[in-house]
């Protein structure tokens, strides 16, 4: 069927194609002969939609077919091997039901869109979606559909019709210079441009010829155009960062038949239709020009700490918020360039998606101002008195870890009732010698007493005694002794008891106390000391300036 698309234009209700009664399959084949920028088909019946059809082209004459889309009425009996459903990708091939259904009886429609508005696309220019879109010479577009087993409600099934008006395939053709559309092919709105050289580019639709301003090879839309020079810089628009561009109708009918001018291989960093952005990672400079080789700096993010690998920014917008060269921090990151931890975090990494972790530290052990801990390490700063990589312990001989300025208190067990000064970080309880108790090891367990242990016992039992005699008693049953040693030596007035001292260690001032129990109601009238030295005392020694009268008391 030759010029489907465009030969009833002019009363598209009244005239349509017809398929052949009583065949199944019918392929219709649209020879485009020239490059079209296809964007969506649409198909309208007069009768019933196919039950199952699909749509293809070929860039080779024919040769090879690659299909666009499937359609039918039940995808897992037509297309077994087909997935059916919407497509997830622009590449995805698939099979769709909702075209396909028996109702309505005429002026049923199957669209098929090249560019699903459902799928977001990154860069509608890549060459990838240019592919998708752009038919080069001599394309051809097929539809081939069946209509096996369709009940056609009181259709008989031998007699099944198909008919059809025109599709629609919307995209106009652009001449270039003074041309006009090819007289072979003028109703296809074909891109075989002939005639004159003027300095304006036409767009050439159906009925109709539209001017525009521009250089005759200003990105041209077709290949079979006159002129064979190449693009102009001026005509392309590209900001100086590219003197070649291409023609695209999805541009040229979103900037309202403008211009469908795109620039190709953007330089200095640049890219966008007139290389007027920057590429990722590089952000435009807000002092330069846009037409600036250098107008495209390198953002100065940190990778590790930035959000999606150190992209920045890429120009000033304060309606989004957006500052050109500004770096996106991930969560627990700041600064510049986001190459440090927040306060109360640590560890810069690529792997964290977070960038830092939390200080694990003991808010009771740790210093209040500034970070929690060593960005880098994650050490924690800890109070004076505290220690630990978490600050969670008290140092050596304190206890108590709390919220108090130092952190923790000392154990201050006693020289004498605790074996060193070692306590529980919890409780504070010291390590006690035998029969002491408390906290401190200060109390003597019931049943003993304390004596001093910075001094000597000597008993008396054992002394020389003049005029004296040992007297021995058996310890109470029902109390603690009040004496020390076997018992007490009894002396008469006039006696005396020598002690024979050998192990005082060094030579230091000393108290001498003597303990007795009267055996009258009297008190002693007189007692007299003597000290008995082995040798005379040294000048140098810390008793070198005792007198003889000291050692007479």
């Amino acid at each position: 069927i030759e010029n489907v698309v465009t030969s009833f234009a002019p009363r598209p209700k009244k005239a349509w194609w017809q398929s052949e009664n009583g065949v199944e399959h019918v392929s219709i084949q649209l020879d485009l002969e020239a490059e079209f920028h296809f964007t969506h088909l649409i198909m309208t019946f007069k009768t019933f939609r196919p039950a199952a059809m699909l749509v293809e082209r070929s860039a080779d004459f024919g040769h090879t077919w690659k299909v666009y889309r499937y359609f039918a009425y039940d995808c897992a009996a037509s297309f077994p091997h087909v997935p059916h459903g919407s497509p997830r990708r622009i590449d995805d091939v698939v099979c769709e039901s909702r075209y396909s259904d028996i109702e309505p009886s005429t002026e049923g429609e199957v669209i098929y869109r090249v560019l699903d508005p459902a799928i977001p696309i990154r860069d509608p220019y890549s060459p990838a979606i240019q592919s998708k879109t752009q038919w080069v010479n001599h394309s051809r577009l097929n539809l081939d559909w069946e209509q096996e087993g369709r009940n056609l409600q009181g259709r008989a099934a031998g007699k099944l019709q198909f008919w059809g008006s025109h599709p629609v395939l919307p995209g106009p053709c652009l001449c270039c210079g003074g041309a006009e559309p090819s007289p072979r092919t003028a109703r296809l709105c074909a891109a075989t441009c002939v005639g004159a050289e003027p300095s304006q580019l036409r767009t050439a639709q159906p009925s109709h010829v539209q001017p525009r301003a521009c250089e005759p090879s200003h990105a041209q839309p077709w290949a079979n155009t006159v002129s064979s020079e190449p693009p102009t810089a001026s005509c392309c628009d590209c900001n100086e960062h590219s003197r070649r561009c291409h023609f695209d109708m999805a541009v040229f009918l979103a900037t309202g038949n403008t211009s469908g001018a795109v620039c190709d291989g953007c330089q200095h960093n640049t890219m966008g239709r007139r290389c007027h952005l920057c590429k990722p990672f590089y952000y435009k400079d807000p002092t330069k020009d846009l037409r600036d080789p250098a107008v495209c700096r390198a953002c100065d993010c940190d990778p590790e700490g930035s959000l999606d690998g150190g992209l920045c920014d890429s120009a000033d917008d304060p309606a989004r918020g957006l500052i050109a060269g500004q770096c996106r921090c991930k969560e627990h990151v700041a600064g510049p360039r986001c190459d440090r931890c927040k306060p109360g975090y640590f560890g810069l990494s690529t792997d964290n998606p977070q960038g830092c972790q939390r200080c694990q530290c003991d808010p009771r052990g740790t210093v209040a101002d500034g970070s929690q801990c060593d960005p880098v390490s994650g050490e924690c700063f800890c109070k004076r008195l505290v220690t630990g990589r978490n600050c969670n312990q008290c140092l050596p001989e304190h206890w108590g870890l709390s919220h108090d300025l130092p952190g923790c208190r000392p154990c201050n067990c006693d020289v004498g009732g605790a074996r060193n000064n070692l306590c529980a970080m919890g409780t504070g309880q010291c390590q006690c010698r035998s029969h002491v108790i408390g906290r401190q090891c200060e109390q003597v367990e019931t049943g003993f007493y304390r004596i001093n242990l910075d001094h000597y016992t000597y008993e008396a039992e054992d002394a020389r005694l003049h005029q004296g005699s040992v007297v021995e008693r058996e310890l109470p049953p029902d109390r603690p002794a009040s004496w020390t040693g076997t018992g007490f030596a009894r002396m008469l007035e006039g006696g005396w008891v020598e002690f024979h001292v050998s192990d005082v260690p060094l030579s230091t001032e000393y108290d001498v106390v003597i303990r007795y129990e009267p055996q009258h109601p009297e008190a002693w009238q007189e007692v007299g000391l003597k000290v008995l030295r082995p040798s005379p005392v040294s000048a140098s020694s810390p008793c070198g300036n005792t007198i003889p009268a000291d050692d007479q008391l």
